[in-house]
């Protein structure tokens, strides 16, 4: 199910990060609860890479800041009628990178500081990107006492890899890897439920590869890792009780269907900014 890029990227980073066999081999069943690199699924292969990331193995197919983040920055840009130059100046300048792929948590705050100057609304900034729901920053605050995380630790994590100074205030991305980064320090979280994606290839029915793709999407959208839920709006629009059910035709009109209430979301986000920008 892995792709082969996914698997040279895994290699990049074993490499960067030194891991021999055996400490690879942990690794490879607590983060993506498999015995084999070939048997990752999506979800896997997340949690592997978000490891390698905390861990200081940082590439532009994986960056810090979600894509939705990144858009969002270019479009506070043009709300700013930043020229071209005053922006590459400001990423240079106060995000300490050139290319946005490579921005960091810490590295949007000072970014955002610098526009605050110039005329953003910054809570809007955070509120449009917010996405966690209240039982994963609980689940946030677990890890940390746990782990008996000092103050000083905490918030740099959430600087480090939300771009926040609240865990209240992260979006999807920033979650996934201050749970990878807690995980790293010590905290057991759940492991991955790696029989979930275990229909395989059906004539005829929605294959391994969209039925991952419904997942990410409907946990980028939702904000909800629960199955049930997601069962029950297949079953309200689109005709089929779970995803084992859903026909491979089905299964693009759902792909389709859910990457346009994900950019409806998103256009919501980015009017309700421009709108706080402009008051």
């Amino acid at each position: 199910m892995i792709r082969p890029a996914q698997l040279k990227l895994i290699a990049r980073a074993r490499e960067a990060v030194a891991s021999d066999p055996d400490e690879f081999a942990g690794i490879l069943r607590r983060c993506g609860g498999v015995d084999t690199v070939d048997a990752l699924t999506a979800q896997g292969f997340a949690r592997l890479m978000d490891h390698f990331t905390v861990i200081r193995f940082q590439c532009r197919q994986r960056p810090i800041l979600s894509a939705t983040t990144r858009k969002l920055i270019e479009a506070t840009a043009q709300q700013l009628s930043l020229s071209p130059h005053v922006y590459a100046a400001d990423l240079r300048g106060y995000g300490g990178v050139a290319d946005l792929r490579d921005l960091g948590g810490r590295g949007l705050i000072d970014l955002l500081s610098r526009w605050e100057q110039r005329g953003l609304d910054v809570a809007a900034f955070v509120a449009a990107r917010r996405t966690i729901t209240p039982a994963k920053v609980r689940l946030i605050q677990v890890a940390r006492k746990r782990n008996a995380m000092e103050d000083k630790r905490y918030y740099s994590m959430l600087q480090g890899y939300g771009g926040v100074v609240s865990a209240s205030d992260l979006d999807g991305r920033g979650f996934d890897l201050c749970m990878a980064f807690l995980e790293a320090e010590g905290f057991e979280r759940e492991p991955l439920a790696v029989e979930k994606p275990g229909f395989g290839r059906r004539p005829g029915f929605a294959s391994p590869e969209q039925v991952e793709l419904i997942r990410a999407l409907w946990r980028e959208w939702s904000g909800s890792e629960v199955e049930a839920e997601l069962n029950t709006w297949l079953e309200r629009y689109h005709r089929a009780s779970t995803l084992r059910f859903l026909t491979a035709a089905s299964a693009g009109k759902v792909i389709t269907a859910l990457k346009a209430m994900k950019g409806r979301a998103q256009a919501r986000k980015d009017v309700q900014l421009a709108g706080r920008a402009v008051t």
